[in-house]
């Protein structure tokens, strides 16, 4: 109970608006998590970039940005099931789809010793907003997704 009640506490604390991107996160990765669930991976690409694609550009602010990054996060801890780097890079795209200059990247780990991992993150003209990794650790990249 006493979880539910920090929730509750950090909940009242939100503004409006950032309590309408917290929604929209939620929103959004359970969209994302059935899309991936229930579709062929080619079928959700495709539907996907249709949803991304905008007819025009424009800056957001660095703020929004990681308000975005925080919701996105937050509401992938706090959901009852498993939203690994995918789903929450998806989400950031998502929802950050007018932003000039935005990738998702998805590479492997470089890691002989080590079986095959992936990893997903998004790049805003070339820094990562979201799915960073400690610097112990190397992707290559494999496929990047504009």
């Amino acid at each position: 109970m006493e979880k539910v009640g920090k929730l509750i506490a950090k909940w009242r604390s939100l503004s409006a608006p950032e309590r309408k991107i917290f929604l929209k996160a939620v929103l959004c990765l359970l969209a994302i998590k059935a899309g991936l669930t229930l579709l062929p991976f080619s079928v959700f690409r495709k539907f996907f970039h249709k949803l991304t694609t905008v007819s025009s550009a424009e800056e957001i602010a660095p703020e929004t940005i990681e308000k975005t990054v925080w919701a996105v996060d937050t509401a992938a801890n706090l959901l009852p099931f498993e939203l690994l780097c995918l789903p929450r890079a998806l989400a950031a795209k998502y929802m950050l789809r007018k932003s000039p200059a935005l990738t998702l990247e998805i590479g492997i780990e470089i890691n002989p010793a080590k079986q095959f991992e992936a990893h997903a993150w998004v790049e805003r003209n070339g820094s990562i907003i979201i799915g960073r990794w400690p610097e112990t650790v190397s992707y290559q990249r494999l496929w990047v997704w504009e």
